[in-house]
């Protein structure tokens, strides 16, 4: 058994159990929304929808992962030395490598697994982040 196998079994229950939002519940918050906003820059179209009907009432987020917590303690005791590059071995770039990028700091990669995804992030290849 491998650690937070529990909480697998756990998640994959609640994925079946998740409520979906109705399409009138959908209707009746769109024309909330729109009677009480008065901003006219976030003004709603139908054209622009692409509505995540399991997102109103899915869990904010489980924190059984425990890097988590680490990488936030980490990247804050990095941001708190200040150095004008952190060159990182092998870190999670999802995890603490984003948390050091949110924060501007200068972040070098090295790593001998590839980065393999379909987005532009030669910036972090050639030593980006700020």
């Amino acid at each position: 058994m491998f650690y937070g196998s529990g909480n697998l079994w756990k998640r994959a229950w609640s994925f079946f159990q998740r409520k979906k939002m109705s399409r009138s519940e959908l209707e009746h918050d769109r024309l909330v929304y729109m009677q009480s906003n008065i901003d006219t820059r976030f003004v709603m179209d139908k054209k622009y929808d692409y509505i995540c009907v399991w997102d109103k009432y899915a869990e904010n987020g489980m924190l059984d992962n425990q890097y988590f917590v680490q990488d936030i303690w980490g990247a804050r005791k990095v941001f708190e030395h200040k150095p004008e590059v952190h060159y990182d071995v092998g870190s999670s770039v999802a995890g603490f490598v984003a948390h050091l990028l949110s924060m501007k700091q200068k972040v070098k990669l090295i790593d001998i697994r590839p980065m393999e995804n379909n987005l532009d992030t030669l910036f972090l290849n050639s030593g980006g982040g700020g």
